[in-house]
């Protein structure tokens, strides 16, 4: 725990909710909608308390790492009970207002632990006198999975861009010698069939290595107007599925035609869905049913200054053998996953990237009625889906 020096998070709070850090002069300024706006789209998880630790406002971000949507002042005291760390820096915060952080911290939410970077802030009123703290939370997860995944003996670290060089240099000699080793033989079946397989063996690390860099290097998301069925479509298209599936597949679309655009980058969107989609088909081992469905959130999340907004939600759902329990644990841990051929990565970057959104990406098992003479619960209800949610245009 260690001072740090005050950041731009400041303005946000002084001007969205009239509350400013002590030496600090109060501006009213006439953006407030822009700072909550910003307020609003930190990637970063970000949590207001007021002087007896209860939470006063919380920004989306936060929202997807508690697995909430609104933070309660009892779920918060237990946060704040299972992380000691967490309640000596507010506390010392708020008794003598300074900023502190740290930047290697362990963030205990119920059964699971996040590695993050915390900053803490104090909140003061117009009279300057401290009433509260401001929790800036850095997820470090992805990051430090991908670093101790390329960890060495005797725990020598290479960064995942290093590594990238590393792996990416000798890959280009390897399949351009395969590529020549093939037209020296042309009519040496067993030499051809020797160079594919080396090839794609090239490929797939190539591919792996991409993914590696896509989770733990730092990305920012395009802010255009998109309408979710077009990338819906789109993906469809990509996984062969549109504008008519294969005999062997039946896919179920139930789309709500009514629904508003939201804000984001439409190709990041549409690599998430093909994932979610090309996963239901290799679940099912492309025989079966694929269901799609969008719809609007019923329920609204508070954010900052208690406003609402509102978000659509999107389901994929096959009829696959599904996960057992312990699987949907370990589901968006990086490099874990069920398929032979599989990196585990996919789903760790589709859930990055929604949370970048704004949104929330996670799995439940079962979605597809099974035999109703069955006497286990389990075995009436079959496959997994898969859920997201998005925040949609014109929130005011």
């Amino acid at each position: 725990m260690h001072k740090r020096e005050a950041t731009f998070l400041d303005r946000i709070w002084r001007d969205t909710f009239g509350l400013v850090p002590p030496s600090t002069r109060i501006i009213r300024s006439p953006a407030r909608n822009l700072w909550r706006d910003i307020f609003d789209g930190l990637a970063d998880a970000v949590i207001a308390v007021d002087g007896q630790l209860n939470p006063i406002a919380i920004n989306p971000a936060a929202e997807t790492m508690l697995g909430v949507s609104q933070l309660g002042r009892t779920l918060f005291a237990n946060i704040v009970r299972h992380n000691d760390w967490l309640s000596r820096m507010l506390r010392t915060c708020i008794d003598t207002g300074q900023n502190l952080g740290d930047p290697d911290a362990a963030f205990n939410i119920g059964p699971r632990a996040v590695t993050v970077r915390a900053e803490i802030s104090p909140l003061a009123g117009a009279d300057g006198q401290i009433g509260g703290a401001i929790i800036m939370l850095h997820d470090l997860s992805h990051q430090r999975s991908a670093e101790h995944a390329v960890e060495g003996p005797g725990q020598l670290r290479l960064s995942p861009a290093g590594l990238a060089h590393e792996v990416k240099n000798p890959l280009t000699g390897i399949k351009g010698a395969a590529e020549l080793l093939a037209t020296l033989h042309p009519e040496d079946k067993r030499a051809r069939q020797y160079c594919d397989v080396i090839m794609e063996g090239v490929d797939r690390i190539a591919s792996l290595v991409e993914q590696v860099l896509a989770v733990s290097a730092p990305r920012r998301v395009r802010q255009d107007e998109v309408n979710i069925h077009k990338v819906i479509h789109q993906a469809m298209r990509t996984a062969g599925l549109f504008p008519k599936p294969p005999p062997e597949i039946i896919v179920e679309q139930e789309f709500d035609p009514s629904l508003p655009e939201v804000i984001g980058d439409e190709p990041a969107l549409e690599r998430v869905i093909v994932n979610l989609v090309r996963n239901g088909l290799e679940a099912m081992d492309n025989r079966g049913k694929l269901r799609i469905r969008t719809r609007m959130e019923t329920e609204f999340r508070l954010a900052a200054e208690g406003k609402r907004r509102q978000f659509l939600r999107i389901e994929v759902v096959d009829s696959g053998r599904g996960m057992t329990q312990g699987e949907l644990d370990q589901l968006f841990t990086p490099f874990f996953t069920t398929k032979p051929a599989g990196t585990g990565l996919g789903l760790v970057l589709s859930q990055r990237v929604i949370a970048l959104h704004g949104g929330k990406l996670w799995a439940e098992r079962g979605g597809f009625e099974g035999p109703e003479t069955s006497t286990n619960p389990e075995a009436r209800s079959r496959g997994m889906s898969f859920k997201v949610t998005l925040p949609v245009k014109g929130q005011a």
